[in-house]
């Protein structure tokens, strides 16, 4: 869908709104995984003593067969073979017993480095959030939160990394187009035209269908503009002319045109 740059920087402002919400709901997704854990143990702890219970009176059962066997062992005969099945049978209770309990511990324990690992990645995207610099874990969704909060804060530098990050790690998700055009308007903003050429030149090439790759040619040409390379700027209004006929800024490129061309010949123009 197109979107004229006021409405793109008007979408930009509401995302950065987002960034205590997003606080508030994965600091409660931790609290909750962490007494999901202290359950868990709980309840392993309570059956643990349930089986262990279960495996000493097992025990018993077979101490005192066993001594039943070596006293009267001369006497007994067939209830003896009966003893010795019954001791059979409770000895293959007691490693089912034993098995079940490793079992257990086993799944807790995998569970509970699983949940350790997912608390300490929340932490750090909390960490990063609240710190407003990105870490190896951030996601796409963080980066550009964090990017959008400097840019408006006309932190133009942390704004261009966290930018700059997300393009590179998530170059397919929606937000990458967004993300390389504003990297490429913070260079702008800190008067870097060469540089922002350069960015926005990147968004017409890796996203050529975004709504905002008419705005950046645009830009390109006001940045060629300000550093007088006058046929550089009318290029890339001709390009925005050929490639986007329907483009939002087709009345702001018409305009940028006629005042380039009359200016060069001029101390306006180097080229």
């Amino acid at each position: 869908m197109r979107k004229s740059i006021a409405a793109v920087m008007f979408a930009t402002i509401c995302a950065g709104a987002g960034t205590g919400c997003f606080w508030v709901t994965t600091k409660s997704e931790g609290s909750t995984m962490r007494k999901d854990i202290k359950g868990i143990d709980g309840r392993l702890a309570t059956k643990e003593q349930a089986l262990d219970a279960q495996v000493e009176q097992l025990k018993k059962v077979i101490e005192d067969a066993t001594k039943i066997l070596k006293r009267n062992n001369a006497d007994i005969g067939a209830d003896v073979d009966q003893l010795r099945r019954d001791v059979q049978v409770a000895t293959g209770l007691v490693t089912s017993v034993s098995n079940n309990v490793n079992e257990l511990r086993a799944s807790l324990e995998a569970l509970r480095r699983d949940s350790e690992s997912r608390l300490t990645a929340l932490e750090q995207r909390l960490g990063s959030i609240e710190s407003g610099k990105p870490t190896a874990n951030s996601s796409a969704d963080d980066l550009w939160k964090l990017g959008t909060a400097a840019f408006e804060a006309q932190r133009y530098n942390e704004a261009i990394d966290s930018y700059k990050r997300l393009v590179q790690s998530f170059p397919t998700h929606d937000r990458a187009d967004d993300a390389q055009y504003f990297r490429a308007q913070s260079l702008s903003a800190m008067k870097q035209f060469d540089d922002a050429i350069r960015e926005y030149q990147r968004l017409f090439e890796k996203y050529p269908d975004s709504s905002l790759a008419d705005d950046g040619l645009y830009f390109a040409a006001l940045a060629a503009e300000s550093l007088k390379n006058c046929t550089e700027a009318r290029t890339y209004l001709a390009l925005i002319k050929s490639k986007f006929s329907k483009s939002n800024v087709s009345k702001l490129t018409d305009e940028a045109d006629k005042r380039i061309k009359a200016g060069k010949g001029t101390s306006r123009c180097t080229s």
